[in-house]
């Protein structure tokens, strides 16, 4: 990743037949760890793709990070497809399971919660059913990327306060199915610092773990703080 003591916590990086979940607060480096995996996994010449669902992908910010690690924005092996609705999604990930992008090496999902906002959720029953249609979409990942020997790259945003008034919830949307079925999870949070990030590894390959890491954002990539 680039990273040296996120690579370290990783026991070298990622692995192939894995689910990596990124989940943290708006601005707090989702995508931008997310592009430092997509294009470490190009310079390896390996073919990804990132499935974006926050509206309009940030591609300044990719020609930024390209031109950083050096890479030829004409030639990378990057294929982007927007997402809006969540069965625009289901059916991105049924084509996954029909193989259909079974060239890619690694596929990013930014966010796979983002769509959960184009559904009227009013009860209690209509959450546990997304839940169990998410539960779905994740197995079949998880298959995809066991089968095809692919890297998958999840990220989420955090859950909404409740009522009771908490300011923030450290955990992403639907924490119990993602975290179920992630090999890998970083969460991702601004500090007071300008531009400051923390980064905590809370599963490593299957493993639970707390390590926690400060970076700062520059040109629109995560640096480890000395």
């Amino acid at each position: 990743m680039g990273i040296p003591k996120l690579d370290e916590a990783l026991k070298g990086g990622l692995e192939k037949g894995e689910i990596t979940l990124i989940y943290g607060g708006p601005g707090s480096g989702k995508t931008a760890l997310t592009l430092q995996i997509a294009l470490q996994a190009c310079l390896q010449s390996l073919n990804a793709l990132c499935v974006y669902t926050d509206g309009l992908f940030p591609y300044p910010r990719l020609q930024i990070i390209t031109r950083k690690m050096s890479l030829n924005e004409s030639s990378i092996p990057l294929q982007v497809i927007h997402v809006n609705y969540f069965e625009d999604l289901k059916n991105i990930v049924r084509q996954i399971e029909l193989g259909n992008f079974k060239d890619y090496h690694l596929i990013a999902f930014d966010t796979l919660t983002g769509p959960y906002r184009s559904i009227p959720i009013e009860r209690r029953q209509e959450v546990i059913a997304h839940n169990k249609m998410l539960n779905q979409l994740m197995a079949i990942l998880k298959n995809y990327a066991q089968l095809f020997s692919a890297y998958l790259v999840l990220t989420s945003r955090l859950k909404s306060p409740s009522i009771s008034g908490e300011s923030t919830i450290d955990e992403p949307i639907a924490s119990n199915v993602l975290t179920y079925w992630s090999d890998n999870i970083i969460s991702l949070s601004k500090l007071d610092l300008p531009y400051r990030r923390k980064i905590t590894i809370l599963k490593s390959h299957g493993v639970e773990v707390n390590v926690e890491i400060k970076a700062h954002i520059v040109d629109g990539m995560l640096e480890e703080v000395n």
